[in-house]
């Protein structure tokens, strides 16, 4: 058995924990345990970004990564144009 922490991609940055079998993979994590769509994230563990293949190790750190809408900086750059 091997525990993990996962970052939740909702906006309070809560973390979970949770015990899996050795041998778990990314894509059984998330698609047989917490049951999401994947569409609009990327996955990492430990600030890396990981394959769905990636097996995951005793005291992992999951994260989930949202797609970035706009650019911060050309968000700025327009806020500086209209000021």
């Amino acid at each position: 058995m091997i525990d993990i922490e996962i970052i939740n991609n909702n906006k309070d940055y809560k973390s979970q924990y949770l015990t899996l079998e050795k041998g778990t993979t990314i894509q059984e994590l998330v698609n047989n345990i917490l049951n999401l769509d994947i569409k609009h994230y990327k996955i990492g563990v430990y600030g890396k970004i990981q394959q769905l293949s990636y097996t995951l190790r005793d005291k992992d750190r999951v994260e989930f990564y949202e797609d970035i809408i706009a650019d911060p900086k050309i968000k700025r750059e327009k806020r500086a144009k209209n000021l």
